[in-house]
């Protein structure tokens, strides 16, 4: 079956970030950073990591446009002022970054999907773009700090037992958790981590005036 890894750089060396790469024979990085520099990890400045890679022979492709965790159109903002995962893996944009991954799988390329978030739960790369893959078909191997493998299927346990942790316990009253199937609770786990992590619009707002 295809598949595509996520890590994150967190505030890894770049020795380190690359010995987690070759580890699992990553030869495509994308990169969905809507904003791709930063002060404190300036190593993994857009250009400064494309030129890591390529000098290791590694392929660096920038998706933040498509497949950012930030966009321009409001109308993907929940009324909260969070962004709506669901909303924004429906347009036509992220269908084309989506779309340009699955090409580079079937061109060969064992790609990783990056951001900046260690733990990929905590991170757009898994909870909206790698949910979407996973959708499609596509296996997702999270590459942990320690360079271990988490599946999408135990991020979803994970889910579960961070919003639904009395699911599996018999009570006296009936409950939502004991009500629903399994594909439900995850769907609403998804919901709960979304508003959790996104990036709120009204916190730029707020930072400009």
């Amino acid at each position: 079956m295809e598949k595509v890894y996520t890590i994150g750089h967190s505030n890894y060396s770049t020795k380190y970030f690359l010995s987690l790469l070759k580890k699992h024979g990553i030869t495509c990085v994308v990169d969905v950073r809507s904003v791709p520099f930063s002060k404190y990890t300036p190593q993994y400045n857009k250009d400064d990591l494309k030129k890591f890679l390529h000098e290791n022979k590694v392929y660096y492709i920038f998706m933040g446009e498509e497949l950012g965790a930030r966009r321009s159109d409001k109308l993907l903002y929940s009324s909260d002022g969070n962004l709506d995962f669901e909303k924004v893996s429906k347009t036509s944009l992220f269908q084309s970054g989506i779309d340009r991954i699955k090409s580079g799988i079937e061109k060969g390329y064992n790609i990783a999907v990056m951001c900046t978030e260690k733990d990929p739960i905590e991170c757009h790369r898994n909870i909206l773009v790698a949910r979407e893959l996973y959708r499609q078909n596509i296996e997702i191997y999270n590459i942990l700090e320690s360079g271990k493998i988490e599946t999408q299927e135990q991020i979803e346990e994970r889910l579960l037992d961070l919003y639904f942790p009395n699911r599996m316990q018999q009570t006296l009253f009936d409950s939502f958790e004991n009500n629903v199937d399994n594909g439900e609770l995850i769907s609403k786990a998804y919901i709960y981590q979304n508003k959790d992590i996104a990036y709120n619009i009204n916190n730029l707002v707020a930072k400009v005036l």
